[in-house]
């Protein structure tokens, strides 16, 4: 049985005729009469859109004939956040360690290297003097410095002019 029979056998158990299956998994209804007529082969892509809108079809068998039409309950559903793991689902390898046994480290730590931090001192902000005035100057091509602000670690700041 190729794979068009195997979409053929799909469409008589789910009872949809070409135009309704061609729509339920998203391809041109031409597609479908192409792969239908023998005149295409499905493309992978057509063959994960039937098996996306059909959790139940197994890929095995439509891929490659191998198996039953249909998945087992236990291949058909997917592990939730909630699930909990069967322990005999677990099998660990040969070269992994058992991550059931106690006192065995699952992973090897990182060194890291420590690289001291050099502080920059900052003056402790003092009273500021009152502002005084300062005139712009008469020359309209010079500038002079009219506010400096400076920002502590603390989050406070100051203010000259």
């Amino acid at each position: 049985m190729d794979e068009k029979e195997r979409i053929e056998k799909i469409m008589l158990k789910e009872e949809m005729n070409s135009a309704v299956f061609a729509a339920e998994i998203g391809i041109q209804g031409s597609t479908l009469s192409h792969i239908l007529n023998g005149r295409n082969n499905p493309s992978l892509d057509v063959l994960k859109k039937i098996l996306n809108r059909f959790r139940t079809v197994s890929s095995d068998w439509l891929i490659l004939g191998v198996g039953s039409m249909y998945r087992t309950e236990k291949q058909s559903q997917a592990l939730t956040l909630f699930d909990s793991l069967d322990e005999t689902d677990l099998k660990p390898s040969i070269s992994q360690p058992n991550l059931f046994e106690k006192n065995v480290p699952t992973y090897t730590p990182i060194q890291q290297k420590t690289v001291p931090v050099q502080e920059i001192p900052v003056p402790t902000p003092q009273e500021t003097p009152p502002a005084t005035f300062i005139p712009p100057s008469i020359e309209p091509t010079s500038k002079s410095v009219r506010k400096i602000i400076v920002y502590y670690s603390d989050n406070t700041f100051q203010e000259f002019k």
